[in-house]
Order: C-alpha cells, then sequence, then structure tokens
C-alpha cells in the first residue's frame, strides 16, 4: 500500500469539517481509524460475537480463536520471544498501574527509588506515585536538556544504590525526543534494575524487537496505533509475569478456587480477569495488518520527512517557538505563540478544519519545567501530508491576524 493513497483507507477524511477538508494532526492524542478495523468490530458484533475462553460451543470457540490470533500478531509484529508475554489490558494506563501495583506487592520496599524523566506523561507518573504514598519508597528525576531530551549520561549520573526501577518513556509525546532505551536498558541491566518503558507513543511510529530492546516490560497504547480504543497491550518479560502476583481477581484469570485457597491460572490469563474488550482485541489484529501492509521503515520515512518539513515552515514564522529540538525526533511538532493561549490557537484552527491539541498533554511536570502553563501540539500520522502542514502554517498566520501579531 502507497503512502499517498493512504487517506483513502480512512473514512472520517470523506467528512467536512466547519466546511473545510479535515486537517488531523492530533495523532499523538488518537490516531483515526481505517475502514477495516471499523468493520471488523462490526463484523465480530453481528455476526461472529461470543464472549472467550469459556463456552464451548462454535461461536465461543471461533472467537477465541481469532482473540489468540492477535495475540501472536502482536507477538510477531513486536518479536517478543513468548506469546504468552502478550497481555491485553484496557489500555497503557492500566498496564503501566499493572506493573508498578505488582512490583510494589512483591518486588518494592520502603526506601527503595524509581527513576523517571522530566517527559513522563501523567500515566508514567501517578501510578509510582501511588507507591511513593503507600510504601514510602523515593522517586527521582532525571532532567530534560534544553533541547528537550533526557540522555544516557544523566540517566547514569541519577542512578543511586536503592534505584530499583527506571521507568522512561520511548519518546516523548511533547518534544517528540526519542530516547535511547536500548542503551538506558543495557546501563540499567549491568546494575540490576527493571525496565519499564512508556510505549504509548513509540509503538505507532518507531519499528519494535523487545529481544532486542530488552526491556522489562512495555505498555502500548492501541487507540494510538490505528486501533479501537479501550484497548492496551502490556509486554512483560515472562519470568517477571510468572513470579509477579495478579493484578485483578474474577473470572477467567482463576485455576482452582476452594473455600479456603485459590490458585492462578497460567499466562497471560493470569492478568486477563473478566470479560475482555474481545471486540477490540479482534480488531486490533487489522490494525497491526494495516500497518505491516504498508510497512514500519516506510511510516518512519514519511513522518520523519513531515516532522523535518514541519520544523523548517514553523521556525520561519514569527512568533511561533517550538518546543523541543532533540536530537531523534519523532512526528511531534509542539509550539507556543507569543500572546495567545494554546487553548485560543486550537479554537481558531478548528475553524479552518485544522485538528491540533492544546494544554499540558498530561505532561505537567515538563510544563513546569519549561514554565508556560500549556502548549499547542501538532502531531503526525501515516494520512499526513506536507498540504496539511502548509494549511497549519496558514492557519496559524490567521490567528496571527486575529491577535495582531506579526
Amino acid at each position: 500500500m502507497k503512502i499517498e493513497n493512504i487517506k483513502k483507507e480512512f473514512p472520517i477524511f470523506d467528512e467536512k469539517i466547519q466546511n473545510n477538508d479535515l486537517v488531523y494532526l492530533d495523532s499523538a492524542n488518537s490516531s483515526q481509524k481505517p475502514k477495516v478495523v471499523a468493520d471488523k468490530i462490526n463484523e465480530f458484533y453481528t455476526k461472529q460475537f461470543s464472549n472467550v475462553g469459556r463456552s464451548v460451543h462454535y461461536l465461543a470457540v471461533a472467537a477465541t480463536n481469532l482473540y489468540e490470533t492477535t495475540r501472536s500478531s502482536v507477538q510477531k509484529y513486536i518479536n517478543a520471544k513468548d506469546k504468552n508475554e502478550i497481555v491485553f489490558t484496557k489500555g497503557a494506563t492500566e498496564a503501566l498501574n499493572l506493573v508498578a501495583n505488582t512490583l510494589g506487592q512483591n518486588y518494592l520496599n520502603e526506601g527503595d527509588e524509581i527513576l523517571i524523566t522530566e517527559l513522563e506523561h501523567h500515566s508514567n507518573y501517578v501510578p509510582w506515585h501511588f507507591l511513593r504514598k503507600s510504601k514510602n519508597i523515593k522517586i527521582n528525576f532525571a532532567e530534560m536538556n534544553e533541547d528537550g531530551d533526557v540522555s544516557l549520561e544523566e540517566i547514569e549520573k541519577k542512578i543511586t544504590s536503592k534505584t530499583k526501577v527506571i521507568a522512561i518513556t520511548h519518546l516523548s509525546n511533547v518534544t517528540g525526543a526519542i530516547l535511547p532505551v536500548k542503551e538506558i536498558t543495557d546501563l540499567a541491566h549491568s546494575k540490576g534494575i527493571i525496565v519499564v518503558i512508556d510505549g504509548c507513543q513509540g509503538a505507532p511510529h518507531l519499528k519494535l524487537d523487545m529481544q532486542d530492546l530488552d526491556c522489562d516490560f512495555y505498555a502500548i497504547s492501541c487507540h494510538k496505533m490505528y486501533g479501537p480504543t479501550g484497548l492496551g497491550v502490556l509486554y512483560g518479560k515472562k519470568k517477571w509475569l510468572e513470579e509477579l502476583p495478579p493484578y485483578q481477581g474474577g473470572g477467567g484469570m482463576i485455576r482452582e478456587v476452594k473455600k479456603d485457597s485459590i490458585s492462578y491460572g497460567e499466562l497471560p490469563n493470569k492478568y486477563e480477569a473478566g470479560t475482555m474488550a474481545t471486540a477490540q482485541v479482534i480488531a486490533f489484529d487489522q490494525s497491526i495488518k494495516f500497518m505491516e501492509s504498508i510497512g514500519i521503515e516506510n511510516i518512519m520515512q514519511h513522518e520523519a520527512d513531515l516532522v523535518e518539513y514541519g520544523q523548517e515552515l514553523l521556525q520561519k514564522n514569527n512568533s511561533v517557538k517550538l518546543i523541543g529540538s532533540p536530537k531523534n525526533k519523532g512526528g511531534v511538532l509542539s509550539f507556543t505563540l507569543e500572546g495567545v493561549h494554546p487553548h485560543d490557537i486550537a479554537t481558531i484552527l478548528d475553524e479552518d478544519g485544522v485538528a491540533i491539541r492544546a494544554g499540558h498533554h498530561c505532561c505537567q511536570i515538563l510544563h513546569d519545567k519549561l514554565n508556560i502553563p500549556a502548549s499547542a501540539r501538532a502531531s503526525v500520522g501515516i494520512y499526513n501530508t506536507k498540504e496539511d502542514l502548509d494549511i497549519l502554517n496558514d492557519s496559524i498566520n490567521n490567528c496571527k491576524k486575529i491577535f495582531n501579531l506579526k
């Protein structure tokens, strides 16, 4: 499938927004869905529906097979060693909470330290904060430099003899910084430290290889990968998933229940309690196939070209201040406009059919570091073009006219 034809695969681009063609530059928030994903959800609910892993009738067996096919597809896509290292969750947020919660129960003790960065999304900070409150662990922060990046040297500097976990983003959703996660993992493991990676922005935009990366946990948000909402993936090394306790109790995650004892199911059932988001899991297989049909290398090159073009465009625009110029940058263009609140920017752009995000992007610590309350963010996906970025720039100029900026 050729990049230039991609937009045709997304029905939403047939719609008009404020009487304009939609220019969707909010993929870091959530990506649009190709028709094959929506069609699969509809097909499952209307022709194939059953709960999985319970009944033995035809529909139940067929649904279970489809569900497990997606697990195998995810395993292959991220090159995990074992398909049972793939756990489906309600989202990347639940995946990160699962890791923090279970490590807190079985591994972390009072006085232990967690190292995170100033780039982190709240989903990779708040769960560790809970442990700070409940178990009196300490959280240290690797600092962001003036380019909006966190270096390997900064990570190394902040490691102490009490550091038990390093929890880091793969790709910042504000500055676009792509962290050297493999090098950080190698460093951490040389000191016996667990590595947890928030891959919400990494998974849709970068080539993943868990066996090469060698991290202990990697959290994925499926709705940012052209997939359904309400679904995440946690990759966890088998040794950790076997050792750590369950996160939730209920049907499906048990082996045997007695009045005086309970034993738990094998992986991955141990971490998939209750009725799962079956339709979403089954449709996510189509998301993976869709991305594979394009090729992750092609996606990476396309988005790199767009970001380079967008940066050059906005750097020439007076009053626009870009946030972050890291050495390795993903598909995010965050900016401020002198004297204009980001919410006003987003509202005016929306009138031109341009969808961006404004706010702190669930990264208040980062914005505090920059001494700004919020920023505007344009983020690209496989359906974007250089023309979209031209329209973004024109719309910013319209905003400047309204606020009498040069």
